[in-house]
């Protein structure tokens, strides 16, 4: 047992070289590292440099963060934290979240700023103050104000990235909804007036894009691949194109899919998605998706023939050699002359197209991901387009 535990302390001697600066640590790569204690447990946080100046500096700054959220969690422990220091204690706590999408982690943090931009001087609040009524003006001036962000170089404010939708003030509520819970179980709060309160989220109003039809899908992709870019990646990016169409898949899941993925026996493909619970998924592919693999994976093949390799694809190997296209896309739909689309608009595309085709509500939701059997299908993907209205209607008689 001794020799095993001077062994693991070797191996560590090796991987770490310490510094003079105490929990400041150098790995064998180069880059250093803050070596902290949180929660009772170590963790290793990267410092993103090889200087040692410039890692003294960053790491005395993660230091005076960590000790923030430390402040913060006695001040909440003692019932007197204020809405500043539980502001500290949900960021800790996001940040060392484990088993969360960076994605996931990313929008949490971000919902903090939005609390701090849209209702100024919070962080001087007692918990206690936060009432009802507070929270409403706050919505109130949230969403006519927003955060007042504007884009680089943009003429004006969208109301996607200025604040002001309702999806972020909801967000961004629901993490107050969190903090505010580290009160109640503080003492410090008997209840949370969010929590126990219905009719504070402002009210969605989901987008219903205008699809034109597959034909001038077809055509848009064709359009991309007329692009010609170098080296094939005018047809990589149109396939991409394809891939969330045909499958349905969110951006992030395309760009994620790898050969063991997909089973072209069964005619599957497993979703390896972090949205949801529901996200990791199987969707049965149709002759469109299954004829796309199949063209990617020869064209594949080739590619590893030509660099003389072996022409088995691995099967770690990511599908699709993009992992966005809006550029692109944008200037295809210019080109085509139809409405901008989004990488999303393309899903939309494959759960308009399932719905028109007659495949039941609860099926479709289960091929995209969804949790609520179709509830939100039905406000946001049920949007049929004119030709298939007409067609509908010319059924019916009276």
């Amino acid at each position: 047992m001794q020799d095993s535990e001077t062994g693991k302390r070797g191996e560590e001697l090796k991987t770490w070289e310490r510094t003079k600066t105490p929990g400041l640590l150098r790995h064998k790569g180069g880059r250093y590292y803050g070596r902290f204690s949180i929660g009772g447990k170590t963790k290793f946080v990267p410092l993103n440099c090889t200087l040692m100046e410039i890692a003294r500096v960053r790491f005395a700054e993660e230091k005076a963060k960590i000790e923030r959220v430390r402040r913060a969690a006695r001040a909440n422990e003692e019932g007197v934290a204020t809405l500043g220091q539980l502001l500290e204690i949900y960021r800790g706590r996001v940040t060392n979240k484990t088993g969360i999408a960076e994605s996931t982690r990313k929008r949490n943090l971000e919902n903090i700023g939005f609390i701090q931009r849209t209702w100024p001087g919070i962080e001087k609040l007692q918990p206690s103050h936060v009432t009802r009524t507070e929270i409403e003006n706050w919505r109130d001036r949230a969403l006519s104000k927003g955060t007042g962000f504007r884009p680089p170089g943009a003429k004006s404010e969208s109301t996607l990235v200025s604040g002001r939708s309702a999806s972020s003030f909801n967000k961004a509520l629901d993490a107050l909804r969190t903090m505010l819970d580290y009160a109640v179980d503080a003492g410090t709060i008997h209840v949370n007036p969010v929590r126990e309160n219905e009719g504070l989220k402002a009210k969605l109003a989901p987008r219903k894009p205008q699809l034109p039809e597959q034909t001038k899908l077809r055509e848009v992709y064709a359009a991309i691949e007329a692009g010609g870019e170098r080296g094939g990646w005018a047809i990589e990016t149109a396939d991409f194109c394809r891939f969330l169409n045909f499958t349905g898949c969110r951006k992030a899941e395309a760009g994620s899919a790898r050969w063991k993925d997909y089973e072209a026996g069964r005619r599957i493909l497993r979703v390896n998605g972090t949205k949801t619970a529901a996200a990791f998924r199987e969707v049965p592919l149709n002759d469109d998706a299954f004829q796309l693999l199949e063209k990617i994976r020869a064209r594949r093949e080739k590619q590893r023939v030509s660099q003389g390799l072996d022409r088995t694809v691995p099967v770690e190997d990511r599908i699709l050699s993009v992992s966005e296209a809006q550029t692109s896309l944008t200037k295809a739909c210019v080109k085509v002359g139809v409405p901008r689309l989004t990488h999303h608009d393309l899903r939309d595309a494959f759960a308009t197209a399932c719905i028109e085709a007659g495949v039941d509500i609860p099926t479709v939701a289960a091929w995209l991901g969804h949790t609520d059997g179709g509830a939100l299908l039905m406000k946001v993907y049920a949007h049929h387009r004119r030709s298939h209205s007409l067609a509908q209607i010319a059924k019916v008689k009276f």
